[in-house]
């Protein structure tokens, strides 16, 4: 076995055999004509039709054609007939090839000679309604929809030629998401473009026009004229740039400036495609460098794929990707679930016949696909198994990549990230994990695509639950959660599986295309956690194949625990007055005591307001006279606390329903490691102040969804799902009291006011504590009302000296969230823009 070939018998199978096609009927509707192999001429060829390389489709060439027989002395049942699908009637050229079963060209010619492929252009008459919006981050953004009038469709998709000067320098689609624009025209969201212009082609004035194709309509916002700084110019600002960090005061605002106007090769999350192109080629180098060599023994792995009446030119592709791993001991077993379709069998036995390590595993009476799954399972003979739908897509180093972890980590259970392939081929909706996390897969099956699973451990748990098709993956995911450690499990955070998007998959139309899933899901995790003796309610959220978990703890369990709830005031008493009264009219199901943390109060009202909270029962009031340290405040608080769990509660913080922190309190008995929890914190207009921690983005950390609305799902549910997270805030954050005293509490002489509950969740992390961020337990924030805002001229030399703490202490441990996918930028902006990580960057 090698690594760096490929498994390709294309060339070799083409020079082999003798086929010939001919074009005899071309016109918009569809193509025609007919075509022949000469090694079996009474069998009517099956060809694969590509358009733009991709598999389109399958036809069979069995029409009667006796003017064809004449020419070939054969069989006359060899026309065909192909209707041109609807979405390629989009004004662009197209190039169709031909190719047999088993991916052997087929050579064509037409009454004008030889062809190697056959260009169209089909169109119908619409109109583009687009506009460029100009120059940001480096970035030239704008949109475009193909309206159709009589149709009533506004599509995005649209072909955008940049020009300089007359000159053209770009091209690029408009299929970025776009939100914004679907809200205004009411058309399709995925109409976005951005174009990063290379610094080869920049200079310093430039006149840029916008053009949609291939009317070449002129977009509005276009001519763009803008300046680029000259090299000098660039070469002074990188200077400046590499100097901040010593300047402190200065330094934070220069460098903000500075990077704004130093433009940089960026890859945003919509530009997907773009940043796919450059970095999937990196994969197998990447993982060379992260994980080492491939295993010295070459163990078999089983592909298991169930089958039943997929499009044939998905499943085509989809068995292609298989045969061209660049690790070729494999064998792909291919479970006909009782599909009754003869092209799909005739197909399926030809693949099987070209290929000795494809196995055909026919089915006699549907069973669904963990039936089918288990039917391989049972025949599969490898040491590993991978599992593999008969639509999707493999990249070609797949097997490989995964193989290399599992030898470096020993790891028993890897998954990978994925993507979506569209009809076109085009990749998009990327979806990047996390390491793992056992609490998310408890509300989603965020693993999915790509498993590989030793088959020892598979058999010890058992094969898929027919009961629970629909969530089969997801049960069997929480079984061998049972089985296996965490450190068995490990996450390969490379793009290796593309998840094949059409009208009726999942990947297409979300949970409601497959509405029994959602039940089963609910089933799957409910049964999970009754294994696990944990009492518990499952239900969906919103309809969808994403869960709620309602622990279901009696009220004495939460009785021996209760709560320690810490406010630090300083005046602002009215609304400090109003955050305790909220605590007291809403908290619900869990004893608790109020520590009242008054730093230094000097009105005529906070005397008032102290005197009286202090003849409250279950309250106390501490007097702090010292200059503010969040830090000492609430150790000295933590010193007077009485209950098993201590709650940090900002004083801007507003609880408003009655389960909050009953909800909070319940992870942390659900889980003896829980170490913290944080809430979901909203700023007054509804939208997202704090949804977990992602450490390293900025440079020490940075919130998660600041700014979305509150309802909303965030990237791959991460803003309405339970999940472990590397950190969250303090502003409403619980903690275990045994934890916070094993690893010192906060940090009052380096970290007097930020990152200092950064700093504590790190600690928690490498003392073995889980955190874990609860979206349901839900408050306002009224952010820095009580203190100002940390980064005025006076304070700044404070937060840079704290931020320089962080970035010295935990250098080991910031740029590697674990829980925040090595592709997504460390710049900022979190969940939003990737980048390209060399292998010497792995």
């Amino acid at each position: 076995m090698t690594t760096k070939k490929s498994v390709s018998r294309k060339n070799s199978v083409a020079a082999e055999r003798k086929l010939l096609g001919f074009i005899d009927r071309i016109e918009e509707a569809g193509v025609g004509g007919w075509a022949v192999d000469f090694d079996a001429p009474a069998e009517s060829l099956r060809l694969r039709v590509l358009i733009d390389g991709v598999i389109a489709d399958m036809v069979v060439c069995d029409l009667h054609r006796d003017d064809a027989r004449l020419v070939t002395q054969v069989n006359s049942r060899i026309g065909f007939y192909y209707v041109i699908p609807e979405r390629y009637h989009d004004g662009l050229r197209h190039v169709m090839t031909f190719a047999a079963l088993d991916g052997a060209d087929v050579p064509l010619s037409s009454r004008n000679g030889a062809m190697t492929a056959l260009n169209f252009c089909l169109a119908k008459p619409t109109r583009v309604d687009a506009t460029v919006d100009g120059l940001a981050g480096g970035l030239l953004q704008g949109w475009a929809l193909r309206v159709d009038e009589r149709a009533g469709t506004k599509l995005g998709g649209v072909r955008i030629l940049v020009t300089d000067g007359g000159q053209p320098i770009a091209e690029v689609t408009a299929d970025q998401f776009r939100g914004d624009v679907a809200t205004a025209t009411g058309g399709d969201a995925a109409c976005g473009f951005s174009f990063y212009l290379p610094e080869e082609l920049r200079r310093p004035r430039m006149r840029l026009q916008f053009f949609a194709m291939p009317e070449h309509a002129e977009l509005r916002g276009s001519p763009l004229e803008i300046e680029f700084p000259a090299a000098p110019s660039r070469e002074q600002i990188t200077a400046l740039i590499a100097r901040t960090d010593e300047l402190f005061t200065f330094a934070f605002r220069l460098k903000q400036d500075l990077q704004a106007a130093l433009p940089r090769e960026r890859y945003m999350l919509d530009d997907y495609r773009r940043w796919a192109a450059a970095s999937l080629p990196l994969a197998a180098a990447r993982a060379e460098a992260r994980y080492g060599g491939v295993p010295q023994t070459l163990p078999l792995v089983s592909v298991v794929c169930p089958v039943y009446r997929p499009g044939i030119a998905d499943f085509l592709a989809a068995v292609d990707s298989v045969r061209r791993q660049t690790y070729e001991n494999w064998e792909l077993l291919l479970v006909d679930d009782a599909s009754s379709q003869p092209e799909l069998t005739a197909a399926m036995k030809a693949l099987a016949k070209a290929d000795k390590r494809i196995r055909l595993l026919p089915r006699k009476r549907n069973g669904g696909i963990a039936r089918a799954t288990n039917d391989a399972l049972a025949a599969a003979r490898g040491e590993v198994i991978a599992f593999f739908d008969h639509d999707d897509l493999l990249e070609p180093v797949a097997l490989e990549v995964m193989l290399r972890a599992r030898r470096a980590t020993g790891a028993r259970l890897l998954y990978s990230d994925e993507d979506k392939v569209e009809c076109s081929g085009a990749l998009c909706e990327p979806h990047f994990k996390p390491d793992f996390n056992y609490r998310f897969l408890l509300d989603i099956n965020y693993i999915c695509h790509f498993v590989m699973v030793d088959a020892e451990v598979l058999r010890e748990v058992g094969g898929l639950d027919p009961e629970l098709d629909g969530a089969q993956d997801h049960d069997l995911l929480l079984r061998l959660c049972e089985r296996l450690t965490p450190g068995e499990i490990h996450h390969v955070a490379e793009v290796l599986y593309h998840w094949r998007k059409s009208a009726s998959s999942t990947a297409a139309a979300g949970a409601q295309a497959k509405p029994k899933a959602v039940a089963a899901g609910e089933a799957a995790v409910q049964g999970h956690l009754r294994r696990r003796g944990l009492p518990a309610r499952v239900k969906s959220r919103g309809g969808l194949t994403c869960y709620q978990v309602e622990w279901q703890f009696p009220a004495k369990a939460r009785k021996a625990a209760g709560v320690s709830i810490l406010i630090p005031f300083r005046d602002h008493i009215g609304m400090t007055q109003e955050c305790v009264e909220a605590i007291r009219k809403y908290t619900k199901d869990v004893p608790y005591e109020i520590i009242l943390l008054d730093n230094w109060s000097s009105s005529l009202e906070a005397e008032a307001f102290i005197t009286a909270q202090a003849n409250m029962p279950d309250t106390k009031v501490i007097r702090i006279a010292e200059p503010f340290n969040y830090s000492r405040i609430n150790n000295i608080g933590v010193r007077a606390a009485e209950r098993e769990y201590l709650l940090f509660l900002n004083n801007d913080v507003f609880v408003n329903e009655p389960f909050w922190l009953r909800r909070m309190l319940d992870e942390c008995l659900a889980a003896p490691k829980l170490g913290a929890v944080g809430a979901k914190l909203l700023y007054p207009n509804g939208t997202v102040q704090h949804a977990g921690v992602v450490l390293g983005v900025g440079g020490v950390a940075d919130h998660a969804f600041r700014g979305l609305a509150g309802s909303a799902p965030g990237y791959m549910t991460h803003a309405m799902t339970a999940q472990e997270v590397a950190a969250v805030t303090a502003a409403c954050m619980l903690v275990r009291k045994e934890a916070f005293e094993e690893v010192g509490g906060f940090d009052e002489e380096s970290l007097k006011v930020a990152f200092n509950d950064v700093d504590l969740c790190v600690k928690l992390s490498k003392s073995g504590w889980k955190l874990v961020y609860m979206p349901d337990a839900v408050a306002e924030h009224r952010e820095s009302i009580s203190r100002g805002d940390d980064f005025n001229d006076e304070k700044l030399a404070r937060f840079m000296w704290e931020n320089e703490v962080m970035k010295q202490r935990y250098a080991d441990a910031l740029p590697f969230d674990p829980y925040y996918n090595r592709h997504f930028s460390r710049e900022g902006g979190v969940y939003r823009e990737l980048r390209l990580l060399r292998p010497e960057d792995a």
